[in-house]
């Protein structure tokens, strides 16, 4: 007796034909027809990549008498879905049952990120690391060129990537590769900061001034005819004939007493270990500062133009603050891909907290299992991880092996749902272009129509 076909799975003949026997090795993936309410399946043809045909329908009962209708079928890839793995069992029993990588590493990365707030603070305070001594000098100090450019090739030599020296100067890979290749020759030479040049030139003016003034008095000319030769006032020039004459000002470089005098020394400190202007002004607010995050900026810019060494004023702890979400990025990429952190910065993040090292051994030994072509060694690493009895991590365990062969084929097999996901994206994009308004055997026929036109 032959099955009966549901009508979710054929509402009217379908206008492209289908050789159901010859396919073999499919993926099979979840699509949404009405977010949170309508969802239907779509399955590929991993040979060839090609969309084979869709349903309206994901539930298990429909799926596996679906897939009976194709009586070859030997490989299967799908997501972690209790109910595609029991439809397939079902419809094919023999066959290979494939778990797609991508979501394995996910519920992985999930589980593991959970454990790492649950365990690790959100600001974790760690030495002073060499590179970010360098950052220091740049937060505190106007650099020469000179000093930017030898920055940048010390940082180089030391091996550290492109990515690692940006996040550690703030310069741009433009700026960075054009200091990272300049010769030795072409290196310019130290030269004072503006400040200081017109300084100097504004000394210059003055004793210039002085020196007229003191070689007509030398001639014999008197102060009033002095006054009325150059034009100065008597205070001015009683003061350049003064023995001791200073042309620098008597108030350059004074410090005035203001609303921040009794935070000097807290704002230096805070400001030499990289903290932002508005956290600083959050910080001296609730111990009694008045004055705005405006006065912080430039009492900071003036320390820098008069050129004065503040680290060494500042009471400073040789310590540097690392987020926990800079760490959370490396489940995902490695080191030398995310810019916020360096390698001694992680080195002393694992010290204070070994768990760290550990969630990261993980992921990465878990990423290569799976492109290892070795189940034996899945095995060997869900003992391991087993063995550190993390409770974030027992749920996904225990779907592994309840699933345990088919995450094993992921290990062995190439085939994966990637095409899938692709192919439901292109599903989206004509839903979109139909203003969604379309029944789903129009659907269906739409995009199977497009998938004849693209392999004929």
């Amino acid at each position: 007796m032959s099955k009966r076909v549901p009508s979710v799975i054929i509402k009217k003949k379908s206008i492209i034909p289908i050789n159901k026997e010859a396919i073999k090795a499919i993926c099979i993936d979840d699509f949404a027809l009405k977010k949170r309410q309508n969802y239907g399946t779509l399955m590929i043809d991993l040979k060839n990549g090609r969309v084979i045909d869709l349903i309206e329908s994901r539930e298990r009962k429909d799926v596996a008498i679906w897939l009976s209708l194709f009586p070859n079928i030997q490989f299967v890839s799908r997501d972690g879905s209790p109910a595609y793995a029991a439809a397939i069992r079902q419809a094919h029993p023999d066959a290979h049952h494939i778990s797609d990588r991508f979501h394995l590493i996910k519920r992985l990365i999930d589980a593991l990120t959970l454990c790492m707030q649950n365990t690790v603070a959100g600001r974790i305070i760690i030495p002073l690391t060499k590179g970010q001594h360098a950052m220091n000098e740049l937060l505190v100090h106007t650099p020469s060129r000179r000093t930017k450019i030898l920055l940048v090739k010390s940082l180089a030599s030391e091996g550290r990537t492109l990515q690692d020296i940006r996040s550690q100067t703030k310069f741009s890979l433009q700026t960075i590769r054009k200091y990272m290749n300049m010769r030795e020759e072409d290196i310019p030479e130290d030269a004072a900061d503006q400040r200081g040049r017109e300084h100097q030139e504004a000394i210059r003016k003055v004793m210039e001034k002085a020196e007229e003034v003191r070689s007509m008095h030398k001639k014999g000319y008197s102060t009033r005819k002095i006054v009325d030769k150059t034009g100065y006032t008597h205070k001015t020039i009683t003061n350049y004939l003064a023995s001791d004459f200073n042309p620098i000002n008597g108030q350059y470089g004074v410090r005035r007493p203001g609303k921040l005098s009794p935070f000097r020394n807290e704002v230096l400190t805070l400001r030499t270990k990289g903290t932002t202007y508005k956290e600083i002004h959050a910080f001296i607010r609730q111990k009694g500062y008045t004055g705005s995050e405006a006065a912080i900026r430039q009492f900071i810019a003036k320390e820098k133009r008069l050129g004065r060494d503040f680290k060494k004023e500042a009471s400073t702890d040789a310590t540097e603050v690392i987020e926990r979400k800079w760490l959370i990025k490396l489940l995902y990429k490695p080191l030398n891909k995310v810019k916020d952190i360096s390698f001694e910065q992680v080195e002393n993040s694992i010290q204070q907290y070994p768990l760290i090292g550990t969630l990261l051994d993980l992921i990465w030994d878990f990423k290569k299992i799976l492109k290892s072509g070795k189940k034996e060694i899945l095995h060997t690493w869900i003992a391991e991880t087993e063995s550190l009895e993390l409770a974030e991590l027992k749920s996904f365990l225990n779907g592994m092996k309840k699933d345990i062969k088919a995450v094993e084929n992921a290990c062995t097999l190439p085939y994966s749902n990637g095409l899938a996901e692709g192919s439901v994206n292109k599903l989206k994009t004509i839903k979109r272009i139909m203003y969604d308004r379309n029944s789903f055997a129009l659907l269906r026929n739409k995009l199977l129509l497009l998938e004849v036109r693209k392999f004929n």
